[in-house]
């Protein structure tokens, strides 16, 4: 059992890996091509992309992962089908509205009128929608190998784009956007010849599906919701930098949040591999809840192992991104906690899941994002970019805190939450050391303090993790032996 999760879990993670890779080294050459102003303008380009998104899926794309294995293996097709008339409906909606109000969308993402830019708005918004079905297919399906191919692949394909669109066009925010949307739909492509006899249009036939158009909306609905509850959450830093201050700050948070992606990949690595998993072990043996606690204190070990080497490293990876982002490596620290607390969560909120209450979610999101807006009204006209991080953490704590509560209450699990506060208060006082000291040794020995505090609280499944590497390797050579 542990041996299959551990396989599964690397087939869909070294692709996010070596893409992490490729991403990093992207990053690297476009903070030394373009200035923060016009990374900030390509990132709000990103902004916009999401938010439409949350609208153009209405939630179906949740739908279509909870009902997934509820479905008799050949009418998934079905229900993808099924699942995808609310988005393409959306999509042209929301395409023609982008079209009617260009010029003033223009002007609040990019401070000028870009006919060009709000065009590939839409074509992004098409793309987009595409790409994460297509790859939603290949990760129920729970082909990680394939998957993380074309997460290669997108990376790849993006920085291979960026530097073409970049000798045709220069130094520009619009290359970014161009490269994102080709790679995208290149990606979306492979993924749907991948998968052909899955979108076969055969497979258009709702007949004998035990979900309903009704149904799929009636789950989503909250989600969607909560989807967009939870990018104010997400997003409102930006805002409220964009708003407070100049597109030279969103370009330097930005810069550190595109360097947090080294913790970040953790959380899109877990959630490709968790969600079926979890689901699927959920159906199979309901009364096991010792696997999640287990499965909770293993991640969050790795997880915040991962932010304090971040913290200690900060001001190497920042180097790399040349000399007019140096200010994003005290914005970084805090920025941590958002992959962090997101990705330990998804371990303790599957009650509210598997007894089917995302309405819960709704409201875990809308109180996080409120306390998010008001400590960045507190924080960013002070502080700037940096009082963005810190609120921003502080709300993801709450986050996190409410998601595993209220899951409880539908789904007892023990998460030895005792030891998991004792560490955030830790590594919260290290994120202050961090940005306060420096010198850049002294950063260094405080994260190897930290790091061994964590070791101790949580010795045991440090233990378990050694021995269960050892017996891997055990059984691998067990295994080529008799082979030989």
């Amino acid at each position: 059992m542990k041996d299959g999760l551990f396989k599964k879990f690397i087939s869909f993670s070294y692709g996010s890996w070596l893409g992490l890779i490729v991403g990093f080294l992207t990053t690297m050459v476009t903070t030394r091509i373009l200035l923060p102003e016009d990374f900030g303008k390509s990132s709000m380009y990103t902004l916009a992309i999401s938010v439409i998104m949350i609208f153009v899926t209405f939630g179906t794309d949740q739908s279509f992962i909870r009902f997934y294995y509820e479905e008799e293996e050949e009418k998934r097709g079905g229900l993808l089908y099924n699942t995808l008339k609310t988005p393409i409906l959306f999509t042209i909606l929301i395409s023609v509205f982008i079209v009617i109000f260009r010029k003033s969308l223009s002007l609040f993402l990019f401070g000028e009128e870009n006919s060009m830019a709000i065009f590939m708005l839409v074509i992004g918004i098409v793309a987009q929608l595409g790409d994460r079905y297509s790859r939603l297919v290949i990760r129920m399906k729970q082909r990680g190998n394939l998957y993380s191919i074309l997460e290669v692949l997108l990376k790849v394909i993006s920085f291979t784009a960026l530097i073409g669109f970049y000798f045709l066009l220069g130094p520009s925010y619009e290359i970014i956007i161009y490269s994102t949307v080709v790679s995208l739909l290149v990606i979306f492509g492979l993924a749907v010849l991948s998968e052909k006899k899955f979108w076969n249009i055969r497979n258009t036939s709702i007949e004998g599906l035990k979900h309903s158009s009704k149904e799929i909306l009636r789950f989503g609905l909250p989600l969607m919701v909560t989807a967009l509850v939870t990018w104010l959450f997400q997003s409102f830093d930006k805002l409220a930098i964009r708003h407070w201050s100049t597109l030279d700050e969103v370009g330097l948070y930005e810069a550190a949040a595109k360097i947090v992606a080294l913790v970040h990949i953790f959380q899109i690595t877990f959630s490709n591999f968790w969600t079926p998993v979890c689901y699927e072990h959920y159906e199979n043996h309901p009364e096991d809840k010792d696997f999640y606690g287990r499965m909770m204190r293993v991640i969050t070990v790795g997880m915040f192992a991962v932010a304090i080497l971040s913290i200690a490293g900060k001001d190497i990876i920042i180097a790399f991104l040349g000399k007019n982002y140096r200010n994003a490596a005290n914005i970084m620290p805090f920025l941590v906690f958002m992959p962090v607390m997101h990705t330990i969560s998804e371990t303790t909120v599957m009650g509210i899941n598997f007894k089917k209450k995302p309405r819960w979610h709704i409201f875990i999101a809308t109180v996080a994002c409120l306390a998010n807006i008001i400590g960045n009204a507190l924080l960013v006209p002070e502080y700037g970019a940096v009082g963005a991080a810190i609120s921003t953490a502080v709300a993801y704590v709450l986050f996190f805190t409410l998601r595993t509560l209220i899951s409880s209450k539908y789904y007892k699990v023990d998460y030895s939450l005792g030891k998991f506060y004792l560490m955030i208060m830790i590594l919260f006082g290290y994120s202050f050391f961090s940005i306060t000291t420096n010198s850049f040794w002294m950063n260094i020995l405080a994260g190897g303090i930290v790091m061994g505090a964590l070791l101790l609280i949580y010795i045991k499944e440090t233990r378990e993790a050694v021995y269960f590497i050892r017996t891997l390797k055990l059984s691998k050579l067990i295994n080529n032996r008799k082979i030989g």
